[in-house]
Order: C-alpha cells, then sequence, then structure tokens
C-alpha cells in the first residue's frame, strides 16, 4: 500500500490495541449451515460466481515471456492462458474445436498447440492453423473454428480469467479496476510483477471452499488453534476491514508492532508488522507477508458440495538475498498452520454442518471480513439468505 495509507492503518491498529478493540461489523451474521452442503446451492454459485464473476488466476509472472501457458480447470471450465508473442494475455476455452480434446496440458513454453487427438493445430492467438486430413475438411472456415475466447485481463501485476464465452456483442476485456475499486492502487503499490512463484501446493480436503477462505478472514481463533505456530507472533481479535465492493482488505497486527509507538510519524515503518490479507472475490486471497506474496485459492469440488480444492503458492521477490530454504522455511510454516491445523478441524467441522444438529452459524461483529464476504455471496447469488 502507498505511504499514507500505511501510515493510517498503523495508527489505526495501535488505537485498537490500546483499547482492547478490533475494528466490528454493524451486526451479527447468521448463515444457515446448508450453504456449505446444499448441491442446489453449490449449482447456483458455480454458475454465478465462478462463470458469471472475473477469477483470479494468480501474478503475472506465472507468464513471464512471449510463448508461455498455463492451463487449469476452473470450477469445471478447461482454461488455457497465453502470452502471446506481442506480449497480450489471452484466455480461451481449452477445447479444441474439432472433437473437444484439450489442446494443452500443465504450463510451460510453446510455439503452438498442437490437439494430441487429432493434430489439430492452434496458435498463439487461438487461430486455428490447420487441420490433418486435408480432404476430410475440405471447405472446413478455419478463421471461424480458432479456440473459444475468454474475457481476461492483465492488470497490476495480476491475471484474471471469466470462465464464461462472451456473448457476440460482449468486450472480451475485463474491467479489473472498476472491480477493485479503492484496492487498485494499493495492489498497484506491491509491485506484483516483480514476484516470481516459488512454489505450489495443492491439497483437496473435505470441507466446503467457502469454509477454505472463511478460515483467513477472522484472527479471532489465532491464540486459540494456532498456540504452538503462528499465535505467539500476533495479537488475537485485533484487526482492521475495508471493503471495496465484493472485496475486503483485512490488516492483521504482529506483536512487533509495539515497537512503533515511541517512533515519530515520519520514521515509522508498519509494514514489517502488519499482515495484509486482500480477499479477491469470490475465492481468492493475496496476502502480503512483509516480504513477499503468498496466495490460496479455493475452488468447489466437481460433484459435492463438501469437498474442495485449494491451491497455495508462494511467490518471492525477484531480487532477494535470501537463499531458498528462507522461502521454503515459509512455505512450511504456512503448511502447517493451515493444512494441519485450519483443515483438519474444519472437515470435523463440515462434518457438523452436515449432521443436522444445528442449522445456523454465526459471525461475531469482531468477524467483519467474515460478514463482507457471505454478504457479498448472498448479493452476487441474488438470494436472501
Amino acid at each position: 500500500m502507498k505511504r499514507q495509507e500505511e501510515l493510517a492503518v498503523g495508527r489505526r491498529l495501535l488505537g485498537h490495541i490500546e483499547a482492547r478493540t478490533t475494528d466490528l461489523a454493524a451486526d451479527m451474521f447468521r448463515n444457515r449451515v446448508i450453504n456449505y452442503s446444499c448441491r442446489e446451492r453449490a449449482a447456483l454459485e458455480r454458475e454465478k460466481l465462478f462463470r458469471d464473476q472475473p477469477i483470479f488466476m494468480g501474478l503475472s509472472t506465472r507468464l513471464p515471456k512471449p510463448g508461455d501457458y498455463l492451463t487449469e480447470d476452473v470450477a469445471g471450465m478447461p482454461v488455457l492462458m497465453t502470452r502471446t508473442n506481442d506480449g497480450t494475455v489471452m484466455a480461451f476455452a481449452n477445447i479444441c474445436r474439432h472433437r473437444a480434446a484439450p489442446v494443452a496440458n500443465g504450463c510451460g513454453h510453446a510455439r503452438a498447440f498442437t490437439c494430441p487427438y487429432h493434430g489439430w493445430t492452434y496458435d498463439l492467438a487461438g487461430k486455428l492453423l490447420g487441420t490433418t486430413d486435408k480432404v476430410g475438411f475440405a471447405g472446413l472456415d478455419l478463421a471461424a473454428h480458432g479456440l473459444v475466447r475468454l474475457p481476461s485481463a492483465e492488470k497490476h501485476g495480476m491475471l484474471f480469467v471469466r470462465p464464461k464465452p462472451a456473448r457476440e456483442d460482449e468486450s472480451l476485456a475485463l474491467d479489473i479496476d472498476a472491480s477493485l475499486g479503492a484496492f487498485a492502487d494499493d495492489l498497484d503499490a506491491l509491485k506484483l510483477d516483480s514476484y516470481p512463484m516459488f512454489s505450489t501446493d495443492r491439497v483437496a480436503p473435505r470441507i466446503n471452499w467457502k469454509f477454505a477462505i472463511d478460515t483467513f478472514l477472522e484472527g479471532y481463533h489465532i491464540k486459540h488453534l494456532h498456540q504452538k505456530t503462528i499465535g505467539p507472533y500476533f495479537i488475537g481479535n485485533c484487526g482492521l476491514f475495508d471493503e471495496a465492493g465484493l472485496h475486503g482488505r483485512m490488516c492483521v497486527p504482529r506483536a512487533t508492532i509495539e515497537t512503533m509507538r515511541g517512533v515519530a510519524e515520519s520514521d515509522r515503518q508498519f509494514t514489517p508488522h502488519v499482515i495484509t490479507l486482500y480477499q479477491l472475490f469470490p475465492n481468492s486471497l493475496l496476502i502480503w507477508q512483509i516480504d513477499h506474496i503468498e496466495i490460496w485459492r479455493a475452488f468447489p469440488g466437481r460433484d459435492d458440495p463438501s469437498r474442495s480444492d485449494i491451491e497455495m503458492t508462494i511467490y518471492k521477490p525477484a531480487v532477494t538475498t535470501r537463499p531458498d530454504s528462507y522461502w521454503e522455511k515459509n512455505r512450511e510454516i504456512a503448511i502447517r498452520t493451515v493444512m494441519e491445523e485450519d483443515f483438519p478441524l474444519g472437515e470435523r467441522m463440515q462434518i457438523g454442518f452436515e449432521s443436522g444438529a444445528t442449522q445456523e452459524v454465526i459471525y461475531g461483529r469482531n468477524e467483519p471480513s467474515l460478514v463482507h464476504f457471505h454478504s457479498s455471496i448472498r448479493n452476487a447469488l441474488g438470494v436472501p439468505a
């Protein structure tokens, strides 16, 4: 974030710590537990949240140079993103126009993509270059049978795709700044395009995808669940929350922030003492971890709303004197905290949701990020509860 915003965040946090308070939502929020296991609700979320909304795909450094590509299954839509020869990022349905086989797998570098089924070939911009068996497909309009484009954007060092083909009268460009609102400058100041990926980890816990996001949206549990991992390093149940449309930002103070109290305003450096978490609607978290970026993305299970696919990636600075062992240690801390503490307990909580013993969960006023996240979901789905 920019300097003036950093100072304002620091002042707010020191004020809360001194008063033993935290940012509060206007009211408590009640959420039906069936929303974590209902198949009908899951189908609605897939359509309204994972088709109609732009989905964050990671940092621009996933596609550092022309010819680079990546593929993903985004909640059932096979996606191919490329950096074309002129440096533009484009996205397509990763589906051959002949018989729907994927034309690319994984990630890497290529000059063109050849379907493994019958050898149809496409360029980096999705154009159909040619078919095999020229006689069998004589007269086929190659220009009309390129890969299906998906709306996409590269902004502030971030990649986005909307996993739904554009209508004929619809632009293929996504207005990301309109969505990010006040957070656009915030994220731009992080210079995210200078952080190459260090590691990627994936798990498939037996929890609804929303529960995976919920885990990060309150500091209330830190002192209780994480006593032996990150708990001693943070001031629990204390934080800031700001919103920008459907997105949210939560700032959590490290215990070391107290060292700033005796420092002159002009000399205060709050960045090393605050973890800033951007909740990028609907399913992603970008976490500023002082000297690196940690990103979590949650996707609904294909057939079971009680399961999800979770990805955690760590991006380190392009220029650093720290050895890889340092970044590996940060990766291990994240895994130990979330995948060995939060998610295992979450699986038991998911069972509790499905037991029928209770009808709702309650988010307190001291959990404003959670309240905003689930209010945003209701608004995007157009449902009252």
